[in-house]
């Protein structure tokens, strides 16, 4: 197989562990009686009291974040702080103005949730949860003895038609394909990734990432990466490296010269930030299309069947990538799933299908909520795709990962401006992890 197709193999180590499949039932539709909003909320927050802002900004159809069958809108709330929820709060804002903006002597609204906005939100959770009594109508109620628990019913989320969550997910859908200067070497690396935010983040495998780390190997340009879509795929934007898993490279970065290279997938991840476009006639959106990606959930909760996409390009040849690369996508149905050090969730199976081929590595798994709950990784090797067996890591492997390096939550990355965390990243990180990867390609 030759050295530039995209690792796809999996070596499963004595540390793996398969788990039972645990079904649980998701709270979409209401919010606990005790909650309140405590923290600042503001564009790129991803957390729970999100989905919480939402539902109550839901319930008044002026500050509704979107329709019924947008993410955000009613029945389908997220835990992303996107630019939809942000309108939705300054919507909110202006609404409730002499009560947050005019103490604040704020002349606009700026759509994030600080101490006033927070404490009119909880002014009106608190209206909600204690029902108003007319003075002149009060009886003594009438309290009967049960044994029965009071359990507070709540609707699940609405799934999604397998032909609406298709459509979603190849919208969000990308090639990553990088080509160098001269033949031979890198020529040409296909990968997927796939859109989480609005913004235009894009989540992929660390093996289909490290590439962005050559792009000037040996010379100035050397390697180019650009960010493709479409049905062929066709050249559309180019990107940076937001982050990529150190971790990864580390263990990794010496595997990059292998034809075949395998691993378990631990730490696979990388994410990418759309800078720019390839045409000048080109426009960059003013929103990117996604899909939303819960870092804090487990996979394990999905016993029914979901959708898996990619680029895959395992039967193509170089010039075919460049111009016949079309998008597949799949239902299939989560298997096993396997811990990395045990006790976790970090990967499970999807089987095989036509996706499991090289280059499908970074492709979306995403389930009947429209939400993304695994990224495809690694395939065991078969003669044929059916016999081949597709896995993905969890979005809670990913998050939990991100936590434990940085010590902090991955959120933190999609706080405020994320041009100036891949700034940072460029400028701190990227020398070192590029220097293992020469290194590794020198054979030093």
């Amino acid at each position: 197989m030759p050295a530039y197709f995209l690792r796809a193999s999996l070596l499963v180590g004595a540390s793996l562990f398969w788990l039972l499949a645990i079904t649980e039932v998701r709270a979409e539709g209401a919010i606990p009686s005790p909650f309140r909003f405590e923290r600042t909320l503001k564009l790129g927050t991803v957390n729970e009291d999100v989905r919480y802002l939402q539902i109550l900004l839901n319930r008044d159809t002026a500050t509704k974040v979107g329709g019924p069958q947008q993410s955000g809108g009613a029945g389908k709330e997220t835990m992303l702080f996107g630019p939809a929820t942000k309108r939705a709060v300054i919507t909110f804002q202006n609404k409730y103005a002499k009560e947050i903006l005019t103490p604040a002597k704020m002349r606009t609204a700026n759509g994030i949730v600080g101490t006033l906005t927070r404490s009119k939100l909880n002014a009106l959770l608190k209206a909600t949860s204690t029902p108003s009594v007319n003075s002149t109508e009060m009886t003594t109620p009438t309290v009967t003895a049960s044994t029965t628990p009071i359990v507070e019913t709540i609707p699940p989320r609405p799934l999604l038609s397998f032909d609406d969550i298709n459509t979603l997910t190849r919208k969000a859908l990308v090639n990553i394909l990088c080509v160098s200067k001269r033949s031979g070497l890198f020529e040409p690396l296909s990968g997927s990734g796939v859109i989480i935010d609005p913004r235009g983040i894009i989540l992929t495998n660390a093996h289909v990432g490290e590439y962005l780390l050559l792009k000037d190997y040996g010379r100035e340009d050397f390697l180019t990466c650009t960010i493709r879509t479409g049905e062929p795929a066709q050249n559309r934007y180019t990107a940076k490296l937001l982050y990529i898993s150190p971790q990864w490279i580390a263990e990794n970065a010496k595997k990059i010269n292998e034809e075949e290279a395998s691993g378990t997938g631990e730490n696979d991840f990388a994410l990418l930030l759309i800078t720019d476009t390839t045409h000048p006639d080109f426009e960059m959106p003013a929103e990117f299309p996604f899909v939303p990606a819960d870092f804090s959930s487990t996979s394990t909760r999905v016993t029914s069947s979901v959708l898996a996409a990619g680029y895959p390009a395992g039967f193509l040849g170089g010039i075919s990538i460049q111009r016949d690369l079309y998008p597949s996508s799949s239902i299939v149905q989560p298997g096993r799933v396997y811990s990395f050090k045990g006790g976790t969730e970090d990967i499970f199976s999807i089987g095989g299908s036509v996706l499991a081929q090289h280059g499908a590595s970074g492709g979306p798994v995403v389930n009947q909520e429209g939400q993304l709950i695994g990224l495809i990784v690694t395939a065991s090797k078969g003669a044929e795709t059916k016999d081949r067996n597709l896995n993905a890591l969890t979005m809670s492997h990913i998050g939990a990962s991100f936590r434990e390096h940085n010590k902090d939550d991955i959120s933190s990355l999609f706080a405020g401006d994320v041009r100036i965390s891949a700034t940072s990243f460029a400028k701190n990180v990227f020398p070192a992890l590029r220097e293992a990867l020469v290194n590794a390609l020198l054979g030093k």
